[in-house]
């Protein structure tokens, strides 16, 4: 009887583990609608508790209310620089997230804590991120792909 339960045990869950691996997909960078940010922030000469503390709210109430896939925080050794890196599915999915920044309780005190030095975004921005961005006062370096791809 004991084999027959291992014997049964071992099956049900190879088929379990089997169901659940999920098999990845590659896209050519150029047909993927992602949208990658990436800002380089100067600290203001905000203490790196007040910086890490803030970004890790900002990091907790974002994961809660945005589309966000990829969203983190990267100092520098010296504490003065932070790079924020954030990854949207899709142009649309940027739009929203920047509505939502400027509409939001932490616009003012971003400020209060970081100076944007740079903000580039990779990918396949439309148009209408192009514009939006644009009409809402961020100045924006937009680079397209040229080679690479995505595996989800």
């Amino acid at each position: 009887m004991n084999r027959f339960y291992l014997l049964f045990l071992a099956l049900v869950l190879a088929c379990h583990t089997n169901n659940t691996q999920k098999e990845l997909v590659v896209l050519d960078n150029k047909d993927s609608e992602e949208i990658t940010f990436i800002l380089e922030l100067n600290t203001k000469e905000n203490s790196l508790e007040d910086v890490e503390s803030f970004t890790q709210y900002l990091s907790d109430f974002i994961v809660e209310r945005e589309p966000s896939t990829v969203y983190g925080y990267y100092i520098s050794e010296d504490g003065k620089k932070v790079t924020l890196i954030e990854r949207y599915n899709n142009s649309q999915d940027g739009i929203q997230h920047g509505i939502d920044f400027i509409n939001g309780p932490n616009f003012e005190k971003f400020f209060e804590i970081f100076e944007i030095e740079s903000f580039i975004t990779i990918g396949n921005a439309s148009d209408e991120f192009k514009s939006w961005t644009s009409e809402n006062g961020f100045e924006i370096e937009y680079r397209e792909s040229i080679g690479g791809y995505v595996r989800r």
